[in-house]
């Protein structure tokens, strides 16, 4: 049972933090410590992964492996396929998904599982998170710069399209990058050529792109030059939020749980069986905007009450503080999410069974009215753009869409 439990550790199928370490009876010692380290050396796919990093990423919602062989859900199964056969393709792909989906976890999956990844930089994969630079700055991050092609440019810049060759490139909230930046990115992705900033020599990177977005395709669509969104939406993969796979939340609470302990640094901490059963429940029940990230929430505030030196809650009170971080316990799934909820299940001709908790009817008015209220303010939109009546764009009188629009009670 050692070899196996170390066999395990070596390969990455036991999470983090754990030590492997042998210990040695009295007359085996021969001058030894009691316990010493263990350390064979072993590399696997899996223990790759978990332990690959994308640069500058830091969110949440990254700690968490994705692991298809814990998949509940025919859907995730499906999703991940498609991500495998990606992988093998220098085909830029684009991942779309709400926030805290783990977009930036699926980025690193496919790196991981693709022929477009150099070892020696798992620890820091080229990445950024385009949100957090202005125009300038993330061309000279992109590209790279010569010695002083601007004031402060001190030295020669080596940019993440050059450590990227061979290798994959991740552009988190790739619907931030200016218009400019995305012509110049064009070329990069189609020619595998760039220039560095100060520099007239053109430079070659062989990279694979990989982008995310938690923007729908129409805001997408309005942000991004249509030439530049078209080449980097070959192929794309969409994760789902977590009230439309309520199947997955048990594992993931788990996983969660357990990297929250590790993280908030209170040592470990430990809830019954039936408190993370509860916690389950009333996650399932949740619309989860934050998906992952509110997982996240409910573990550190459930941690701090459990191990709370002071004044520690009981399982069943800790929980309860725990789930109050996200509205607290029963919260259901809310009138604001529930029409759109609807509609995407419509659209993707996906079930109704994780909005339809057993003893909760749903408000068939709501959705209407909210429905209505889109329709309307989105001919009247459309209208107004085309300088034309609404009327001549829907079978519908002005003055209805008028009403259909002013509509905001959203609980009768």
């Amino acid at each position: 049972m050692q070899t196996v439990l170390i066999l395990m550790g070596e390969t990455g199928f036991i999470d983090s933090p754990f030590s492997l370490v042998k210990s040695y009876r009295k007359d085996e010692r021969n001058g030894r410590p009691a316990i010493v380290p263990v350390w064979l050396g072993i590399e696997s796919y899996y223990k790759a992964y978990r332990s690959a990093r994308p640069a500058e990423m830091s969110s949440e919602d990254a700690a968490v492996v994705w692991d298809p062989a814990r998949f509940q859900s025919e859907r995730m199964r499906q999703i991940f396929d498609e991500a495998r056969r990606f992988a093998q393709l220098n085909v830029p792909v684009l991942l779309l998904g709400e926030r805290g989906t783990g977009k930036t976890t699926l980025a690193g999956w496919i790196r991981s599982h693709s022929p477009y990844r150099v070892e020696e930089r798992d620890a820091h994969w080229p990445a950024v998170a385009c949100g957090q630079y202005n125009p300038e700055t993330m061309r000279a991050e992109l590209f790279g710069y010569k010695r002083g092609s601007f004031t402060g440019a001190l030295k020669d810049h080596e940019g993440l399209l050059a450590v990227a060759h061979k290798d994959t490139l991740f552009l988190d909230e790739v619907g931030d990058i200016g218009r400019d930046l995305q012509r110049l990115l064009i070329k990069a992705v189609e020619e595998k050529s760039y220039m560095r900033l100060g520099d007239d020599r053109q430079l070659t990177s062989d990279f694979r792109l990989i982008s995310a977005t938690n923007l729908t395709h129409d805001k997408l669509r309005e942000r991004l030059d249509p030439d530049f969104l078209d080449r980097i939406s070959m192929l794309t993969l969409r994760l789902p939020p977590l009230r439309e796979i309520p199947e997955e939340i048990p594992w993931l609470w788990e996983t969660v749980f357990s990297q929250a302990s590790h993280r908030a640094g209170s040592g470990r901490v430990r809830l019954p069986a039936g408190a993370h059963r509860a916690i389950v429940d009333e996650l399932s029940r949740h619309p989860l905007p934050g998906n992952l990230r509110d997982l996240f929430r409910v573990a550190y505030r459930t941690i701090a009450a459990t191990a709370d030196r002071h004044s520690p809650l009981s399982p069943t009170a800790s929980s309860q503080y725990g789930l109050a971080g996200i509205g607290g316990s029963g919260a259901g799934i809310g009138t604001d999410s529930l029409p759109r909820s609807v509609a995407r299940a419509f659209a993707e001709s996906a079930s109704l069974d994780a909005l339809i908790q057993p003893g909760e009817t749903i408000k068939t008015k709501v959705i209407e009215r909210v429905l209505k209220r889109y329709l309307a303010d989105e001919f009247r939109r459309i209208a107004k753009k085309r300088g034309v009546s609404p009327e001549t764009l829907c079978d519908v009188t002005d003055r209805a869409l008028r009403e259909w629009s002013a509509s905001k009670d959203w609980n009768t």
